[in-house]
């Protein structure tokens, strides 16, 4: 890999290069979790009272400042494009519960133990009572379920690879 720290050439904007990645969910979770809080910091500018160049009737408005505030912007906007390319590639919960193995007629009280329970007892409230009823389920009819968000689709998911690895 070469580096090149030198002055910046003025000419058109060079094309973003694609990467691709392989790490474990955990690791993109930590990574997502990590760019989220650093533009959460830097949006909420806790350095305000702090700086000299500030005007103490407007605080914050300093070009350092409205800079950095730009800049957390476009980590969240980075952030936002990485969760959604990897939602695209994320196989479905129902693909998930495919690759389990599990026969269908499994109750879901024999696959989801602690600490997710709460996830369970959301499904079955809603009559999603087997591995059968779950492989039905769209990640949408999921979504539709009250209080069943985003973070705990991310725990089935969790739970239904334990299952499938193990």
């Amino acid at each position: 890999m070469t580096w090149n720290s030198g002055p910046r050439i003025d000419g058109p904007e060079p094309e973003p290069r694609m990467l691709t990645v392989t790490l474990a969910s955990d690791v993109w979770d930590h990574i997502i979790d990590r760019l989220g809080d650093y533009a959460d910091q830097a949006e909420e500018r806790p350095w305000l009272g702090d700086c000299h160049d500030c005007d103490t009737a407007n605080p914050g408005m300093c070009p350092k400042h409205q800079e950095a505030a730009g800049y957390g912007a476009q980590v969240r906007a980075w952030r936002d494009q990485i969760v959604g390319q990897l939602a695209e590639q994320t196989t479905t919960t129902a693909d998930l519960v495919r690759r389990t193995q599990i026969p269908l007629d499994t109750s879901l009280r024999d696959v989801i133990h602690p600490p997710y329970i709460a996830v369970r007892n959301l499904l079955m409230r809603d009559d999603i009572l087997t591995i059968g009823d779950l492989a039905a389920s769209s990640d949408d009819d999921l979504l539709s379920i009250r209080n069943f968000g985003a973070g705990r689709l991310a725990e089935l998911r969790t739970v239904l690879r334990k299952v499938s690895e193990s």
